[in-house]
């Protein structure tokens, strides 16, 4: 109890449920009320789920290899053993992403890929369905800067993008007057000429761009995650769905923006131009040339 309490608490999550075979105890449940846990039986759960119907097929293909537990563990396994050429980009993805300070993610992500460009090949499914995961990670965390953007600067976002990247004004200015001071050691020759000073990344256009793209379109982010999240996992288990396939799942719009993401991923860290093509492939059914 105190281990979900623990993980609710660092995901920042609303709800926190355990779910266990026996019936739960009054002990037990006391323990849950002062803990702000929701303790299940399956009988319960599925009391609870009769009150949320969902309008998707969870439990046909192509979205039941979420919820099917060997799938899942089919999944999860799928990148193991890809090589030590990336084995710092997993870990970035399984532990450094979910500990990094939000606002250091759009930069860390693309950093991490670009590091692993080589070692990734758009024509290993594997490898495609890692990509896509990492889209599905770098589209959470513009929703984060969206949210912060929106609650400071919502009508100059450039400004808002600026100093969410560098953790709020007073670490924007002090970005901006190490700048300052590097161009003039750059101008006296203490530097080379070539030495980049600006404290935003040369990308930051093309992210800005993207970000006040997906900011006018709030409503599509949550249907990209789901495509994202089912693409990469069909992909892994070495298998392929068509936009077709997946019915009520389907928002051409929400594909659109995680393809607009993939670009842009692909894009500035330098990864084969493959795997944009596959991407919007499976997302808009473009044929692959």
């Amino acid at each position: 109890m105190f281990w979900v309490r623990g993980v609710a608490d660092f995901f920042a999550a609303d709800d926190a449920y355990m779910v266990r075979d026996t019936v739960v105890s009054d002990a037990a449940r006391q323990l849950t009320n002062r803990l702000k846990i929701t303790a299940l039986t399956s009988q319960d759960l599925s009391c609870l789920e009769a009150l949320h119907p969902s309008e998707l097929a969870l439990d046909t293909a192509p979205l039941s290899c979420l919820f099917d537990r060997e799938s899942a563990a089919k999944v999860l396994a799928a990148f193991n053993g890809l090589g030590e050429q990336l084995k710092p980009l997993l870990n970035y993805r399984d532990f450094n992403y979910w500990l990094y300070d939000e606002h250091r993610n759009p930069v860390q992500l693309i950093e991490h890929l670009k590091t692993s460009a080589k070692a990734l090949d758009a024509r290993n499914p594997r490898h495609l369905a890692l990509v896509l995961d990492l889209t599905w990670l770098y589209l959470l965390t513009l929703s984060h800067a969206v949210h912060a953007i929106r609650s400071a600067h919502v009508s100059d976002p450039d400004r808002g993008l600026q100093e969410y990247l560098f953790g709020g004004p007073v670490g924007l200015r002090e970005k901006q007057e190490l700048a300052r001071l590097l161009g003039e050691l750059r101008t006296t020759g203490a530097i080379p000429n070539e030495t980049h000073v600006d404290p935003l990344p040369i990308y930051y256009p093309k992210l800005r761009e993207l970000l006040t793209r997906i900011m006018l379109r709030p409503d599509k982010v949550l249907p990209a995650l789901r495509l994202l999240e089912l693409l990469s996992a069909v992909t892994a288990l070495g298998e392929r769905t068509e936009p077709a396939d997946l019915g009520n799942l389907y928002d051409p719009l929400a594909a659109k923006q995680a393809a607009d993401v993939v670009g842009f991923l692909v894009g500035t860290a330098g990864l084969d131009k493959g795997f944009r093509a596959r991407a919007r492939s499976l997302l808009l059914g473009e044929p692959v040339s």
